[in-house]
């Protein structure tokens, strides 16, 4: 197997109290063929000074120190200044299994994948994604990049970026990539640990109504991209219920992992 780079992107905004298990846990990776981005958007903490001594303990983390543009566009930023073959994202009180990243890696290499993600193993062409993706559009599972391996020719080639808005920002783009996936590989390694964080925007100043207002957006959008890929017809009363799911964290474990692979 050849070790292509991974970009591993790390914005990060007032954590100077978790930034150093994070990053650690990168470092740790078995899979060492990574550059490690950490992006400071204008913390008023102790952040920059813990990645200042972490960028010092390891030659591939290059630290970015900017003002504060919010969590979208640093994460844009990340994207411009990778040089990997994928790009991996990672929030900054977050964590990961030591072989997450070489997991990613191996089943995008073993497919020619052009998104993986955890934490099932399974292969999809880009319709078989899709169709999976509507019956439960308001999971963390399918909303998050951060379970999630992408191709930074492809975000490169088709300008995709994050956009900024109050919430979901990770849903818009995890949905417009959509459009590019003709093989997307799911494994069944949890890998990536997420701290729930009650002081977030989308804990405490997201309305109902804002709610709504982006679920409307999105749904527009799925019915471009499904109408795109040839399969509205098929997945309408899906796409029209999407606004009107709860938001779910996780996805049941399949019984038993089975692998399907098939190309466009």
């Amino acid at each position: 197997m050849e070790f292509p780079l991974v970009s591993i992107i790390v914005p990060m905004y007032n954590t100077a109290g978790c930034i150093a298990r994070c990053v650690k846990s990168i470092c740790a990776q078995t899979y060492k063929s990574i550059e490690i981005l950490l992006l400071n958007d204008g913390s008023t903490d102790d952040t920059l000074a813990v990645c200042r001594a972490l960028a010092a303990s390891d030659h591939r983390i290059a630290l970015v120190d900017k003002t504060n543009t919010g969590a979208a566009d640093t994460r844009n930023q990340g994207i411009a200044l990778a040089h990997g073959k994928y790009i991996q994202f990672v929030d900054s009180d977050d964590w990961l299994a030591p072989d997450f990243t070489e997991k990613l890696v191996s089943a995008a290499e073993a497919h020619t994948a052009d998104l993986v993600i955890a934490p099932f193993w399974m292969v999809y062409t880009g319709q078989e994604y899709a169709k999976h993706l509507i019956q439960k559009p308001n999971t963390f599972y399918y909303g998050s990049p951060c379970n999630k391996f992408y191709r930074r020719d492809l975000l490169r080639k088709h300008s995709l970026h994050f956009r900024k808005e109050l919430f979901a920002e990770d849903q818009l783009f995890n949905t417009e990539y959509l459009r590019y996936v003709r093989t997307a590989v799911s494994i069944p390694d949890i890998g990536y640990y997420y701290l729930q964080n009650s002081q977030s925007v989308s804990h405490s100043r997201v309305t109902t109504a804002d709610i709504l207002s982006l679920r409307r957006r999105v749904m527009l959008l799925y019915k471009s991209i499904y109408t795109e890929l040839g399969i509205y017809p098929e997945t309408r009363a899906a796409i029209l219920r999407s606004p009107f799911g709860e938001n779910e964290f996780t996805l049941p474990p399949l019984d038993s992992p089975q692998t399907h692979c098939c190309k466009l």
